[in-house]
């Protein structure tokens, strides 16, 4: 009897054991060297109960009722067993079938053939935080993975992984990073649309850097300045660069022209007027389509840089934007705080305070064939344009009703130029091709000094990328998200509900007393 006692322990501790070792396994994910221990001491314990008792073990085994037992239970496992072997092809090979009307969960045919075409490996990190999770954008991007084996996809809680949110610059969430790994070029896309990702994923496969060209000679800040001149900009020229383009400088009078690989001229903040070969070449540019920035501040008068911006709709004001708000936030009164923004691609999302020292502002002209201007950023109530730059110089200011222009008022605009309409010279003939002008009444936003302050680098790097990506953009039409109802008739609906709920329980009832009543048969 005391040895059944302590047979009967051992079997139940070496099962308990074996089960528990398996349990802490499972809970962590691996077999560590503690669950590794308990599976064997309850394996051993196992083991060797049966070596004690083999002989009942063996009578238990020729048995009828356990023979059938082990066949069954042999059948369950390989049953199983193929459905996990085909769980496993699907999860590896999976089907998805969109039965929608619209297709609106199912990438469209222009992505496709950039996903099919694609020769580098792109790695895409959605960034999110656990209050705001976008499930609908992953399902996409997992899309793209199953598309095309370039793809890697990953889904990251910002929070918890800071450092790489560090790595790619992410300051917002649910921010996309596409990182390309032969090169390491980065793009990131806040607008979370297939048309948005797709388009980033055609300019982070290009093999050629774009090239943006900064205007010098004409005492314009240098972008090869060392980082600690206050006026420099070599460090919107590392930005810029950190982005995927190759930034230089030019004199355009030295030259013959703009570079024909120039994807956009920066005119920044000249002290002397152009020259009339410049101006030319200038026009010639906008003519083949090209992008300009121009950062014109106040306290300059270039009547023939002017001369270029009147002529798509842009005039400059002789003033100087007053803002004695900013003066309440530690800053001077000449540097506007600016939060109006207009409905366009460059400020969608944007909803950040920028500040525009030494800032200038412009009137928009309307009625000029094949030109388009839409004021993009105008400054807060409270803050007027300043007509006495005299007295500002000997720091009066003061509103006047008669000669001082009232907020708000246009501190930077874009200009849309169709030269199938427009000529940009009397020189010159039109053709198919569009220029976009981009102008900033202030150049010291983007200087050394204040690049970094509120969302100063922001807006200028979207409004580069802007710029950059013109023409090479594919347009995808956003699918209709509307519900979508299923009508059924009565009879459908009743049907619906009868075939699962009750005629299939019922036949596999059936089966089941078929089967019972041959074996009592002994058929």
């Amino acid at each position: 009897m005391k040895n059944e006692n302590i047979f009967k322990a051992v079997v139940g501790t070496g099962a308990g054991l074996f089960i528990l070792g398996c349990l802490v396994a499972a809970i962590n994910g691996e077999f560590n060297l503690f669950s590794i221990i308990l599976i064997l001491i309850g394996a051993i314990g196992l083991f060797y109960s049966l070596y004690v008792k083999k002989q009942e073990f063996k009578q238990i085994i020729t048995n009828r009722a356990t023979r059938y037992g082990i066949n069954a239970f042999i059948y369950s496992l390989l049953f199983i067993g193929i459905i996990a072997f085909i769980q496993a092809i699907f999860s590896i090979h999976s089907l998805q079938f969109d039965l929608t009307k619209s297709k609106k969960y199912s990438l469209s045919d222009q992505t496709k053939k950039v996903l099919t075409s694609l020769k580098n490996n792109v790695d895409i990190y959605y960034f999110y935080s656990v209050q705001a999770r976008n499930i609908q954008i992953e399902d996409t991007l997992r899309q793209y993975e199953k598309m095309s084996p370039k793809i890697k996809f990953q889904s990251i809680d910002a929070d918890r992984n800071p450092a790489l949110a560090k790595r790619f610059n992410i300051n917002k969430y649910g921010t996309i990073a596409l990182n390309r790994k032969d090169n390491d070029a980065v793009e990131r896309v806040e607008e979370l649309t297939e048309q948005a990702i797709t388009n980033a994923l055609i300019r982070i496969s290009k093999n050629e850097k774009k090239k943006i060209y900064f205007t010098k000679g004409h005492g314009e800040p240098s972008i090869e300045a060392p980082q600690n001149e206050k006026n420099g900009l070599s460090v919107i020229k590392k930005e810029i660069e950190n982005e995927n383009y190759q930034v230089s400088e030019i004199e355009l009078f030295n030259s013959t022209g703009v570079p024909d690989d120039c994807s956009i001229l920066v005119i920044s903040g000249p002290q002397v007027d152009l020259f009339d070969t410049e101006v030319k070449y200038i026009k010639k540019y906008i003519n083949k389509g090209g992008n300009i920035i121009f950062l014109y501040p106040a306290f300059s008068k270039l009547p023939k840089l002017e001369s270029i911006l009147k002529e798509v709709g842009i005039e400059p004001d002789n003033d100087v934007i007053v803002d004695k708000f900013s003066r309440m936030l530690g800053g001077d009164f000449l540097m506007p705080i600016i939060s109006q923004y207009e409905s366009h691609d460059i400020t969608r999302s944007f909803g950040i305070a920028t500040f525009f020292p030494m800032c200038r502002s412009f009137e928009i002209k309307t009625g000029i064939n094949g030109i388009t201007v839409q004021a993009i950023a105008k400054t807060n109530p409270g803050s007027w344009g300043e007509t006495d730059l005299n007295g500002i110089k000997r720091g009066q200011a003061g509103f006047s009703e008669k000669d001082d222009k009232k907020s708000p008022l246009t501190v930077m605009a874009i200009s849309n130029i169709d030269n199938s309409i427009f000529k940009a010279d009397s020189d010159l003939n039109t053709n198919n091709t569009k220029a976009k002008i981009v102008v900033f009444g202030s150049s010291e936003f983007i200087n050394n000094t204040y690049l970094s302050v509120s969302g100063n680098r922001d807006l200028i790097l979207n409004t580069i990328s802007f710029l950059a990506q013109q023409g090479e953009l594919i347009s995808i039409r956003a699918k209709d998200k509307s519900f979508e109802p299923l009508f059924m008739s009565k009879i459908q609906g009743r049907m619906l509900f009868i075939i699962p709920t009750v005629f299939l329980p019922l036949l596999v009832l059936a089966i089941a007393i078929m089967v019972f009543v041959r074996r009592r048969m002994g058929y």
